[in-house]
C-alpha cells in the first residue's frame, strides 16, 4: 500500500519521498508469495465492487508503463454449499452490480474443472473478471514508477515516531527528523508502532506450494484452472491457483494462523500446519501430489471486523493512515494507493470509503 501511495502520489506530480524497514520488494512482511488473488464478484461486502472495478485499469496503466507483466486474468471459482457465504455473497455483490458470473451446479463444475473433487451438492460460482497479481513484481513496478517519477525510496529505515508540529508533519527515523507538508502511514504489520490506538491483531500465514503429479498434460493450467476458493468443512476457508511453473500449485488456508509479533516471526512451518493442506489437496483436488516443495509465511494484519482501514487522522488531517486489509487487500492496491493521494493531496476522496472508517475504532465520547 505504501508503494502504491507512492507511485500515485507521483504520477501526480507530487515530491515522494517513501521510507521502509526494510529493501522492498521483500518476503518480510505481507506483499509476497508469487500470487495474489483478484476478483470483483466481491463476498465480503459489494462496497468493495467500484473499487475493484478501477484496478483492472490501474493494473494495465503499471504494466504499460513499465514492460511488467502483473496481472494475469483466469477467472475465478468461488466453490461450497448453496449457503455458503463466498457462494452468497458472490452472487449478491454480482447482483448489485451486473458483473459477469455463473452458478455452476456439481456436475458441471466435475466437467469444466475436473481438478476439483466436489460433492453432490456443492456449488460454484464462476467470476469473469478475476485471476491473479503477482505481488514482488507489482511492488518493484510501483518503485520504479516512483523513482522514474523523480521520488525517493528510503530502505531500511525504520520510523518511530510521526508528530504533528504547527509548521508539517515530523517524521523521526533513526537517521534524522524530517518535516513534510503530508505523511501518509501504511505500515502494515507494524502499524501499532505509529497508530498505537487502532485494534489490531497480526496473524501468521502459511503458504504451500505442492507438487503436480507426474500423469501427462495438466488441468491446472492457468488457461484451464481459474484461482479458487473454496469453503470446506473440516478444513476452512482454503484458497489456491492454477501452476505457475508447471511443477507445483499454491495453496493456502485464510485466516487460520496464529497471533504473532511482526518483529519475531516463525518463518519455519510444521507438519500440524501442514496437514490440513494435505488433507485438502488429498481430498479435494486432482492431478496434485501431497509432496511440498517449499513454504513460505507471511502476515495479516488484521481489524475487528475484518474491513479495511482507511481515512484521515482523526487528530491531524495532515497525516492520512491506510492498511490494515485484514489478510484480502493486495488486489486493491492501486485504488487505495489513489484513495491515499486523494486523501494527502485533497483531504477527501469520491470514492465511497464510509465502510474503512478510521472512527469506528474510536471511544465514543461520554
Amino acid at each position: 500500500m505504501g508503494a502504491a501511495t507512492g507511485w500515485r502520489l507521483a504520477a501526480r506530480g507530487a515530491q515522494v519521498v517513501c521510507f521502509d524497514r526494510h529493501s522492498p520488494p521483500h518476503s518480510l512482511g505481507s506483499s509476497h508469495g508469487e500470487s495474489r488473488i483478484t476478483r470483483t464478484a466481491y463476498f465480503e461486502g459489494p462496497w468493495y465492487v467500484p473499487l475493484l472495478q478501477e484496478t483492472f485499469p490501474l493494473w494495465r496503466e503499471l504494466e504499460a508503463d513499465t514492460g511488467t507483466e502483473l496481472l494475469t486474468l483466469t477467472g475465478a471459482l468461488m466453490i461450497g454449499s448453496p449457503s455458503a457465504e463466498a457462494v452468497t455473497g458472490a452472487l449478491a455483490a454480482a447482483a448489485d452490480y451486473g458483473l459477469d458470473v455463473r452458478l455452476l451446479k456439481a456436475d458441471e463444475v466435475r466437467r469444466t474443472y475436473p481438478a476439483h473433487i466436489v460433492g453432490n451438492r456443492d456449488v460454484a460460482v464462476l467470476d469473469a473478471q478475476a485471476g491473479f497479481v503477482r505481488p514482488e513484481a507489482a511492488v518493484d513496478a510501483m518503485i520504479g514508477r516512483i523513482e522514474a517519477l523523480g521520488g525517493e525510496i528510503r530502505r531500511g529505515v525504520a520510523v518511530s515516531a510521526v508528530n504533528h508540529r504547527p509548521d508539517g508533519v515530523e517524521v523521526v527515523s533513526e537517521e534524522a527528523r524530517e518535516t513534510f507538508d503530508a505523511v501518509v502511514i501504511a505500515a502494515g504489520p507494524w502499524m501499532h508502532e505509529l497508530v498505537d490506538w487502532l485494534p489490531l491483531t497480526v496473524e501468521r500465514q502459511v503458504l504451500v506450494w505442492f507438487a503436480l503429479a507426474k500423469n501427462g498434460a495438466s488441468p491446472l493450467t492457468p488457461g484451464r484452472f481459474p484461482v479458487f476458493i473454496r469453503q470446506a468443512d473440516g478444513i476452512g476457508d482454503v484458497y489456491g491457483f492454477p501452476t505457475l511453473d508447471g511443477a507445483s500449485v499454491k495453496i493456502a488456508r485464510h485466516h487460520a494462523g496464529d497471533a504473532t509479533d511482526p518483529q519475531h516471526v516463525r518463518r519455519e512451518v510444521s507438519d500440524g500446519e501442514l496437514d490440513p493442506l494435505r488433507r485438502y489437496v488429498r481430498t479435494r483436488l486432482r492431478g496434485v501430489t501431497q509432496r511440498v516443495i517449499r513454504t513460505v509465511t507471511c502476515m495479516y494484519t488484521n481489524t475487528p471486523d475484518g474491513h479495511f482501514a482507511i481515512g484521515l487522522h482523526p487528530e491531524d488531517a495532515r497525516v492520512t493512515v491506510i492498511s490494515a486489509c485484514s489478510g484480502h487487500g493486495f488486489k486493491f492496491a492501486p485504488v487505495i494507493g489513489d484513495i491515499a493521494a486523494d486523501l494527502a493531496c485533497e483531504g477527501h476522496t469520491a470514492r465511497d470509503i464510509s465502510h474503512f472508517s478510521l472512527t469506528r475504532f474510536l471511544e465514543p465520547e461520554g
